[in-house]
């Protein structure tokens, strides 16, 4: 039977965990910062195919290029739907939560790996920088936009004339 007191202190718990997370700067899962969030390996080792489809389809998921993409990680950028602020926000920051995906382009001979991380950012009124936490949920959607990449570039290949 689960007692006021016992509810009391599973929402104390719950609340103190958030506040934690929401304190830190960096928080991570491994040696990078994060955790691998989603992946998918393309039959391909067509660099410039992958990383054109990669941007073309983020693109069409709303995201936009964060800065210059190196060659081997992609940054995207957009603010987070009202959902996002309500999970990810603070109460005492009006700045929106931004939804940060980082694609890796690992060369494998000849296919290609993807690995995406996913980060949900706020940039602090205090200190002005961002917060920045790895995103656990929803890894299905960034799955799957990594396999409409791969079914589109294995598309591409099949496509063009052997010879």
């Amino acid at each position: 039977m689960i007692t006021p007191l016992t509810r009391l202190f599973s929402l104390a718990a719950i609340i103190f965990a958030g506040l934690a997370l929401n304190s830190c700067s960096t928080v991570g899962l491994g040696p990078s910062g994060a955790g691998e969030y989603a992946g998918t390996t393309i039959n391909s080792s067509n660099m410039p195919l992958i990383r054109q489809t990669t941007v073309a389809v983020f693109a069409e998921k709303g995201f936009r290029l964060d800065g210059s993409a190196d060659y081997g990680v992609i940054r995207f950028v957009k603010t987070g739907s009202r959902s996002a602020q309500a999970a990810w926000g603070s109460n005492m920051n009006s700045n929106p939560v931004m939804v940060r995906p980082e694609v890796q382009i690992n060369p494998l001979g000849p296919k290609t790996q993807l690995i995406c991380d996913v980060y949900m950012t706020q940039q602090s009124e205090v200190f002005g920088e961002n917060v920045k936490q790895p995103h656990l949920g929803g890894k299905a959607g960034y799955s799957s936009i990594l396999s409409t990449i791969r079914k589109r570039v294995e598309k591409a290949e099949k496509a063009k004339p052997q010879g």
